[in-house]
Formats: C-alpha cells, structure tokens, sequence
C-alpha cells in the first residue's frame, strides 16, 4: 500500500535530544550548573582577603601605638625616636622635625634641636568658634602670654620666633581637633639649645615679686 500523501514515514523521526541520547545509552547522570559554585568561591575569597586586611591594619594600628619608648637618661641624648605628632608634650625638644603630621625624635634640650615645644593646650569643647576666635586664642596663648627662660634667652645671640598650630574647622569637625601648639624656632632655621621653658623656680619668683621690683 501506498503511503497517503499527509503520512510520515518512520525513516523521518525526529532527532534524539542529547540528553535522550544519554539516557538511551545507559548515562543517568545530571550535570551540575558550575555558576553558583564559581559565586561561591568569590564570595569565600573576599571574605577571607578582607578579614585578612582587618588583622594586618589592626596590627598596624597596634604597632603605631607602642612604636615609640621612652628612655629618662639616654647615653645618646635621645629621649624618644619617631615620636606621632598626637603624643608631643609640652616643654620636649624634638629634632628631625618635618611637619606637623610627621614624627619627630625627643631629644635632651642641651643638645642641637630643631624646635621646642612651649605650650600645648586644648581649646574648651563644643561647637567651632569660628577662625577670628580661634586665631586670637592662639595667639593669646602663643605670644601674649607665653614665659620664656629668661636664663637661656640671654645667652642667645641669634632672633628666636614663635610658630603656632591650631585647629581649621575642617580638623575641629573631622579629627575632633582641639589643640594649639606654640613652638619656639630659630628665625633663620638654624638648630637651637637649651631650655626655653621657665623652671619652676622662675615661676616661683615671677608669682611672688611685687608691682614695684
């Protein structure tokens, strides 16, 4: 018999899918979507490479903190070295002085320096003051009502001048920046020596000598 003209022969079946394909040739197994495992991975990756930076800048911080030791009677002269500048102490000579955001050595005053620390003081709390008050405060406490040794300062031959820092608004709201810092420099930035800050005896003597002497 003659095939209709709207038959399919069996000759013409269509193709095997290859998973059927699979199938028919005994392989049951189902392939894995290796995308959320790659996901994975990364994700595992960066967790581990950011816990990893947390503990070395947490060791950095740590290092920073106890870099610096204090020696009270250095056969160098050398009090301290790479002193942060947040760790400065009034009446401390520091050599090796670069800025205000760079340490410095702390070095014994009788030797060469480059600067000495007169006056550290932090302005009262609360909101900025605004630059005009914040100037005069530094300057008030900078050259108006700052004491030298008048023992050293005479035996000084060269001008001395006085360098100050104080707080922006900028450092007041970012750092909680406090602080005004009066140095004592050589005018023509040479080294100094010697201690420019009162003794206690000068000040003993300054509080108790009358108008008239």
């Amino acid at each position: 018999m003659t095939p209709g003209a709207g038959t399919t022969p069996e000759t013409q079946k269509k193709p095997l899918s290859r998973r059927a394909r699979r199938v028919a040739a005994g392989d049951s197994s189902r392939r894995l979507n290796a995308v959320p495992f790659l996901i994975a991975a990364l994700l595992l990756a960066l967790i581990t490479l950011g816990l990893l930076w947390l503990l070395v800048w947490s060791d950095d911080d740590a290092d920073q903190e106890a870099a610096w030791e204090w020696v009270e009677d250095p056969a160098d002269g050398v009090h301290a070295r790479d002193v942060p500048p947040d760790d400065w102490e009034t009446g401390w000579c520091l050599s090796g002085y670069v800025d205000e955001q760079t340490p410095a050595d702390v070095v014994d005053c009788e030797q060469t320096y480059d600067r000495q620390i007169m006056l550290r003081r932090n302005i009262s709390d609360g909101p900025y003051p605004g630059d005009a008050e914040v100037a005069d405060t530094a300057q008030q406490w900078c050259h108006d009502e700052l004491d030298v040794n008048t023992e050293t300062l005479a035996q000084v031959d060269h001008e001395l001048q006085i360098q100050m820092w104080h707080p922006t608004e900028s450092t007041w709201e970012d750092d909680y920046d406090r602080m005004v810092s009066c140095f004592l420099v050589h005018a023509e930035g040479a080294g100094l020596s010697g201690n420019f800050l009162p003794t206690d005896e000068e000040d003993d003597d300054a509080e108790t000598a009358s108008p008239g002497d």
